[in-house]
């Protein structure tokens, strides 16, 4: 099994799971909540895209400039 990497952030009342590998959030009202919740998304994510991710492509190109002495 692969690890995946995650932030989780309380918002109130819930707990906001944030994948760092894939795309993918979602909430719960407790830590175990959320991050089950995570578990599950991911694993979704992954049976839906999965195919996708073994043929990896370049779809965006972001270019970034650094001001200097601004």
């Amino acid at each position: 099994m692969k690890s995946i990497h995650a932030v989780f952030v309380r918002d109130g009342d819930w707990f906001v799971a944030r994948c760092l590998d894939f795309p993918v959030t979602t909430q719960g009202r407790t830590l175990a909540v959320a991050q089950k919740n995570l578990q599950e998304a991911v694993a979704l994510y992954l049976e839906t895209w999965g195919d996708e991710l073994r043929q990896p492509r370049l779809t965006e190109v972001y270019l970034a400039t650094l001001a200097v002495g601004a």
